[in-house]
């Protein structure tokens, strides 16, 4: 347990892909039998000053997700932040008409408050009402202010800050022989938007391109300059994450949940995890949350995120371990109290204020 108290930083990976993807990031990789907690072993090691160790799920959702967070705190009980990185499927355009932003596959999607939502919400979470309604109750804690100061001093660096593209090269370098393509830039010509109203036609296995008609794919070039992406330079988006235990493979769904709680991408494990511990969501994209999903853009969708959250990194000032797991306990419960729901009136015609962080937004409910 000696060495177990020098993690301060807890790297969930829901995928065992996202797990190797943050193993290649790592600047210092400690022995196995060194990171292990009640006969399970886990990947340790250093990036920049900080001591991290990351863990994967045993499979996904958002219990899982939670259960490897609560592991995680109780065998390394000196972590203080806890980063969740993986891949996504993501809105392909959000934003007010006439301003909207553009995600293609490879972006990165970073959880941060929007509208009445802290970073992450569980869309599916709430009471069933007359006509088939959801009452929606799926509000999550926010990224706490310490974090999302990391985040938005990372964001005011700039594109050319972020590293991404030296750090993917770094990645490729760690690779033997038969790996060295694992994490390409997969291309625009592999970037296939279907039109919304077009399922996939296919088994789950069959590839769009051999299955589905190419009449109904928007190309990046399709999209106009907003969806252009060099190669190993993608953009980084932030904003509100949906999260449930549900796959999200419906491109009408997926766009009647951005429009009602102004979401960015869809996964399955940040709920689990947010109401308990100080925690931020890296993810990549390798799907459009729609029918059309398939494993080509996987890898280097988690190998944009890892290389992100190894930015990010360098934003958060290092902790003492001795003194960390007090710390994350003040932190959780100032996080906690920081934001709180007050519903004015009925739930479909009140006011609704949160509170993130010292932050009071009022909006319809």
């Amino acid at each position: 347990m000696a060495k177990n108290r020098q993690f301060t930083i807890g790297w969930i990976c829901p995928l065992p892909l996202e797990k190797e993807a943050a193993r290649l990031v790592l600047d210092e990789e400690y022995p196995q039998e060194e990171v292990q907690y009640q006969n399970a072993y886990y990947l340790g090691g250093r990036i920049g000053k900080h001591q991290v160790v990351i863990g994967v799920q045993r499979r996904i959702g958002l219990s899982q997700a939670a259960i490897l967070a609560e592991k995680m705190r109780a065998g390394f009980p000196n972590i203080r932040y806890f980063l969740l990185v993986g891949i996504a499927g993501g809105v392909p355009r959000y934003g007010p008409a006439g301003a909207t932003s553009e995600i293609v596959l490879g972006d990165v999607v970073v959880s941060s408050p929007r509208g009445n939502h802290g970073g992450v919400l569980q869309y599916d979470k709430g009471a069933w009402e007359g006509e088939g309604r959801l009452n929606f109750r799926g509000h999550t804690n926010g990224v706490p202010g310490d974090l999302m100061a990391a985040v938005n001093n990372f964001r005011a660096e700039g594109s050319s800050q972020t590293n991404i593209t030296e750090v993917l090269e770094q990645m490729r370098l760690r690779l033997d022989n038969d790996r060295q393509h694992q994490y390409d830039d997969p291309g625009p010509g592999r970037d296939r938007l279907f039109k919304d109203i077009y399922e996939h036609q296919g088994t789950e296995l069959d590839d769009c391109r051999v299955c589905c008609d190419a009449d109904y794919v928007e190309s990046r070039a399709d999209r106009g300059s907003g969806a252009t992406r060099q190669v190993d330079k993608p953009s980084v988006h932030f904003g509100n994450i949906a999260s449930s235990n549900q796959l999200q493979i419906s491109a009408i769904e997926r766009n009647r949940v951005q429009q009602e709680h102004d979401v960015i991408c869809f996964e399955m494990e940040a709920a689990g995890v947010m109401d308990e511990y100080p925690c931020v969501v890296v993810r990549g994209i390798c799907d459009y949350a729609d029918s059309h999903k398939n494993k080509g853009w996987q890898n280097y969708a988690a190998a944009t995120a890892a290389a992100y959250a190894k930015g990010l990194l360098a934003m958060i000032p290092t902790v003492d371990a001795t003194c960390s797991a007090q710390s994350a306990e003040q932190s959780s419960s100032q996080h906690s109290a920081n934001i709180t729901n007050m519903t004015f009136g009925n739930n479909t015609g009140g006011i609704q204020a949160r509170d993130f962080h010292g932050n009071v937004q009022f909006g319809r409910c």
